[in-house]
């Protein structure tokens, strides 16, 4: 690639950089974890979950220490975990995109710099 392409490829990811930061820079609050109905028996033998009818509740999934701990949410907030968990997983893959984009950038300026390197006068 010569060194014309190469400020164009550069100039991409500066757009693309521009576009992450947008991402990672948002002040809304996030959650780490997973929201999702949990359906379960009691255990009790005359209770209507033996005959199939489940109990529902919505719950956080959150992990920690390799383990996943759960947390009901309260009533009227699972819109509102959903949206901070979401935001969180946007957040992380914005974040994993910039690692890659950072290193392929390197690997760019590195070729510039090949490219524009001249031997030391003799």
């Amino acid at each position: 690639m010569n060194a014309s392409q190469v400020r164009k490829q550069l100039q991409l990811h500066q757009r693309e950089l521009n576009d992450l930061l947008r991402v990672l820079k948002q002040r809304r609050p996030l959650i780490r974890g997973s929201v999702y109905n949990l359906r379960r028996k009691c255990g009790k033998d005359v209770c209507r979950c033996q005959d199939g009818f489940l109990h529902e509740s919505w719950v956080l999934s959150i992990p920690e220490n390799g383990h996943k701990r759960m947390r009901v949410i309260p009533e009227g907030r699972r819109l509102q975990w959903q949206s901070m968990t979401e935001r969180y997983r946007r957040f992380r893959r914005a974040r994993s995109q910039l690692v890659k984009l950072f290193a392929e950038i390197i690997k760019l300026i590195d070729e510039l710099e090949n490219d524009r390197t001249v031997p030391p006068p003799q």
